[in-house]
């Protein structure tokens, strides 16, 4: 009896998992309405087609009407209203409550002319029409679809620039620093956002979560992404125009996400084709009834096989617990074998979690694209912000080769917008700042994610990087995030709609080797190299990245020799050939060949063009970079056991070099004194240079640190030369302290 009424359970729940699993919601469209995307409070793109498009029954005439008359809106509201038998809402400013609100002034305010058009369905229910592009307005303008007695009407929508946002989690972040003031005045009624995610296997014709546009205020805004708001809020202010957000970023999110299905198919790659093989294995599996019936019946088993285990793991919790009640046997307990021990813990119950639809899976190919971005395809949009990639950094950054470069190829084929617009927001800073240069290059692929961006991005026009690395820290989950939205607002200024705004610091541009020193020139921001370009003879710091803090030491450059090693290099204004540049140099490399800058994690670097704003990270080689797979274990476990050998290795020459540079420096240093070159007012910098260098003997001579022991161990004569440093060193702080006071 208890067999069959488990089976009819069983049945049931496999029969309700097909009926919801087998198809995505709403896949049969009502009889008569609009796409979701198309909602009171939206916003309609400027000067591009306005798209208008729904479902209705095969065979009616829909027409479709586009205007700004308040009398021809209202009365389709009221239509609407009695239809649905609900009463009229009165306006905020009927309502008692006193309350203040920002409202916009247009002076010769354009005028949109009230169109209609008429579709007819086509054998899928689908119609569609297109309106001529129009000009910002703040005027409000009703949407108002017919057919037969049926009308729809949507309201209060403005006519200005929508930005689709995409990504994952810092992207999707709420929180912000100072969000506590910016929420409190955010009365921004001509910013509006709508934002959700999801994900499914092939491409949907329309969004599945019920979506609703909403106006920025004070009590909205809290509830509004940070980094699309703050970009939206940059722009609605500079540009005067209405600014419609669009997020549908998802934590945890891979590039392979935000690719056209299509795209991938094309990469010829053993990891993208292992992917999407293995991925269509196990979608093609909730296709089919019979192995959906399989799979709820062993995740059934496997909950039984957990509750029978349970059962007799509480039995034995009840009889070992009961001997605790016995004074006799809690005696024995504690003298015996089991000495010191404690009364049992009850048993939990942990049962298999249910088996996930893959259709829908978190993060899998295509899928986010098709259920977010292709629903809206034939909407007008400015362009994309995206901000992704930190899940690459996590040993996924090979495919990121491969998947990255077919992101704004899919978005400008889906929207059928060949200049589309693309910015791409570069990683923050994350992990442990300062980190030796050696051991972040290969700790995870923060730096190479930012590569792989970039060297993409190159040589499109219509994309742009947004550096962004001063704002990290050691959370993965920066909170400083109105930098980030400004830095990205002012490329879209710049570059999109041709303001005269400085958008970016210096970018590299060419390198020349001499006399054993790399000589490394920039480009300028058009805005200042038009600033500038008049004075004959400029000074270096109008054409010239400099430190963050002023005069002080360059940070974030490495420069390497043929042996591919790379070392921290300093750095120096200087002029050759009659051209401004930065000079690098290390005393343990004769010979350079190559530079990188801000290569790490979280880049040390301080350099910054006009403006403050962060000279983008960038490297003058082309050597092969880490291999981060993860697309099957044999490859997972060949490319871990190869970064940690890499990471041995890196924190052994990390170590090498450090007591290189301190014979270089203790030789140096004892120079300076025995030529009386030290004066009393660098007194404090020789202190400074000797605190330097104990430091590093102490970090050498430590006996905690496994690879120095291991090193040590490997090298004998290291404890000698440590010694001989640690007596020199000495010497000179005796030397030193004989210096006038």
């Amino acid at each position: 009896m208890m067999k069959t009424a488990r089976m009819i359970a069983l049945s049931s729940l496999v029969l309700l998992a097909t009926a919801a699993l087998a198809a995505p919601k709403d896949q049969t469209p009502p009889a008569f309405r609009l796409a979701k995307i198309f909602t009171d409070n939206m916003v309609l793109q400027r000067e591009k087609p306005i798209r208008v498009w729904g479902w209705a029954p095969a065979g009616a005439k829909v027409s479709v009407t586009l205007t700004q008359d308040s009398q021809t809106g209202q009365k389709a509201i009221a239509k609407v209203s009695q239809d649905a038998k609900a009463p009229r809402r009165r306006p905020a400013d009927e309502e008692g409550d006193y309350s203040v609100t920002v409202r916009y002034v247009e002076k010769n305010a354009p005028k949109l002319a009230t169109q209609t058009l008429e579709a007819q369905p086509g054998p899928d229910g689908r119609w569609a029409v297109e309106f001529k592009p129009a000009k910002a307005s703040f005027q409000p303008t009703w949407i108002i679809a017919r057919t037969g007695q049926d009308t729809i009407a949507v309201q209060n929508v403005l006519i200005g620039e929508i930005w689709l946002c995409v990504g994952q989690s810092n992207m999707a972040w709420g929180g912000f620093n100072r969000k506590d003031r910016e929420a409190a005045s955010a009365d921004f009624p001509g910013l509006r956002y709508v934002a959700w995610d999801d994900s499914w296997y092939k491409p949907l014709d329309d969004v599945r979560n019920n979506i609703a546009w909403r106006e920025c205020s004070p009590e909205t805004a809290n509830s509004f992404s940070a980094v699309p708001y703050l970009y939206g809020v940059f722009l609605h202010r500079y540009l005067k125009v209405p600014v419609g957000i669009i997020n549908v970023a998802r934590g945890g999110t891979l590039g392979q996400t935000w690719c056209m299905r299509d795209e991938l198919d094309n990469i010829d790659n053993v990891i993208i084709k292992t992917v999407l093989k293995d991925h269509d294995a196990d979608t093609a599996k909730w296709d089919d009834p019979k192995q959906v019936e399989q799979i709820m019946a062993d995740w059934q088993k496997a909950c039984d096989d957990a509750k029978a285990k349970y059962e007799q793991d509480l039995a034995t919790y009840k009889q070992e617990l009961a001997k605790w009640d016995d004074p006799k046997q809690v005696k024995q307990i504690m003298a015996g074998a089991k000495k010191g021990a404690k009364p049992p813990r009850e048993p939990r119950l942990r049962l298999p979690k249910q088996p996930g639809d893959t259709r829908s899976g978190w993060s899998p190919p295509a899928g986010l694209f098709n259920a977010t971005v292709m629903p809206i395809r034939q909407l007008g949009i400015r362009g994309v912000l995206y901000y992704q990639g930190e899940n690459q950094a996590f040993g996924l950054w090979t495919r990121y080769e491969y998947t990255f470069p077919k992101i704004p190829v899919s978005f400008r084929k889906a929207f059928g917008d060949a200049d589309l617009w693309f910015g791409c927001i570069s990683q923050p800073g994350w992990g442990t700042f300062g980190e030796d240069p050696e051991v972040s290059a290969v700790r995870g692929g923060y730096h190479v994610v930012r590569d792989i961006q970039q060297r993409a991005l190159k040589n499109d026009p219509r994309a742009g990087m947004i550096a962004t690395y001063p704002t990290g820290n050691s959370y993965i989950h920066p909170a400083e995030k109105l930098p980030v939205a400004e830095y990205a607002s002012l490329w879209a200024l710049a570059k999109v709609y041709e303001k005269p705004v400085v958008h970016r610091g210096n970018k590299y541009e060419k390198m020349a080797v001499k006399d054993g020193k790399v000589y490394v020139f920039f480009d300028s921001d058009p805005i200042v190299y038009n600033q500038w370009k008049h004075i004959k003879d400029n000074a270096y710091w109008q054409v010239l990245p400099c430190p963050r803090e002023g005069n002080a030491e360059f940070l974030g450059f490495t420069i390497a020799g043929a042996d591919q090693r790379w070392f921290p290099a300093k750095g120096k204004n200087v002029k050759l050939d009659g051209r401004w540049c930065i000079e690098l140099s290390s005393d343990l490399v004769a010979e350079p060949i190559a530079a990188r800058y801000g290569w790490a994690q979280w880049p040390t670097g301080n350099m910054v063009g006009r403006d403050n704003l962060p000279m983008p990270v960038f490297r003058t080689d082309d050597w092969p970079l880490p291999v981060g797979v993860r697309y099957s274990k044999e490859a997972q476990e060949q490319a871990g056991a190869k970064l940690a050998e890499m990471l041995t290795e890196a924190q052994k020459q990390a170590i090498d070099r450090k007591f290189r540079q301190a014979q270089v420096d203790i030789r140096r240093l004892e120079s300076e004194l025995y030529m009386g070159r030290i004066e009393r007012s660098t007194r404090k910098l020789v202190a400074s240079k000797i605190a330097r260098l104990e430091a590093i003997l102490d970090e050498l001579q430590s006996k905690d640190a496994p690879v120095v022991k291991d090193m040590q161990k490997r090298q004998p004569e290291l404890a000698e030369k440590l010694g001989a440093a640690r007596k020199a060193v000495e010497a000179l702080k005796a030397q030193a302290a004989k210096i006038e006071q």
